[in-house]
């Protein structure tokens, strides 16, 4: 079977869930190149083949694996370059049903194909700050997104650049909102005394949104951090292939025209 786009994608998502790995935080277990137990059990039973530890999964069944449970679930084959990698990837980190919502949901309206890859990593985002597992994971799942969406916008052939601009600038909105927040209220001798003499449960509610306020706009201005930094490194690399490509054209316009 022609495997198309699908042989493309399959190396950006193997790098990024990487080889073995057992961390009692993570409610999958043990895991190898990505696959749960769980996973390659359901696997091989429908195979009808005996299981075995994951450890010992072969290439030729990993392959298999991630583009019948992953790839197929999502319609990968139909799916634009970059549109597919991102819905893939959040395929595999979080299920393809979650994928296939996300997807439905990036495309309302037809937007370019680079929002529809911002929208899915916006939407993804948000799914996985709200698991009780972010505080352990967060910050590796924060910096694999970014790095998907940087990957999906090259493939989708978007230039790079001004996304990086736009998530440096809305780091920068999203930090001075935090520092406001932090600062707002009560502000000033009369705003602090006016709090003091407001009932108890009055000011401990103001001051559990004051928290929850500051910490939501703190977030978003690191998610955005993340979200430039790996854009960036993304644009330059986009920016240094272009002049390579310039230099190989001008060397073969140069030899052709000596060779006439």
């Amino acid at each position: 079977m022609a495997m198309g786009r699908f042989s493309f994608c399959l190396p950006y998502t193997l790098r990024e869930e990487g080889g073995e790995s057992n961390d009692p935080r993570d409610p999958g277990g043990y895991t190898n190149k990505g696959v749960t137990q769980s996973r390659y059990d359901q696997y091989r039973s429908a195979g009808r083949m005996p299981r075995q530890s994951v450890s010992r999964i072969s290439d030729t069944e990993l392959e298999d694996l991630y583009r019948r449970c992953y790839w197929d679930a999502v319609n990968g084959e139909k799916l634009r370059p970059g549109e597919d990698l991102s819905a893939f990837d959040f395929a595999v980190n979080s299920g393809p049903t979650r994928a296939r919502s996300a997807l439905a949901k990036a495309s309302v309206g037809s937007p370019p194909i680079a929002t529809v890859i911002e929208n899915i990593a916006n939407i993804r985002l948000s799914f996985l700050h709200a698991l009780g597992t972010w505080g352990a994971f967060g910050k590796g799942w924060g910096a694999r997104v970014a790095r998907i969406e940087a990957a999906s916008l090259k493939m989708a052939s978007a230039p790079i650049a001004p996304h990086a601009a736009a998530a440096k600038a809305r780091q920068k909105a999203n930090a001075t909102a935090a520092k406001r927040s932090a600062a707002a209220a009560p502000v000033g001798a009369a705003g602090a005394q006016h709090f003091l003499e407001s009932p108890l449960w009055v000011a401990a509610l103001v001051f559990v949104a004051m928290i929850a306020a500051t910490a939501v706009v703190a977030y978003a201005a690191w998610r955005q951090s993340q979200r430039a930094e790996a854009l960036g490194d993304a644009a330059a690399a986009q920016a240094t292939a272009v002049d390579q490509l310039l230099t190989t054209s001008v060397a073969q316009v140069a030899v052709g025209q000596a060779k006439s």
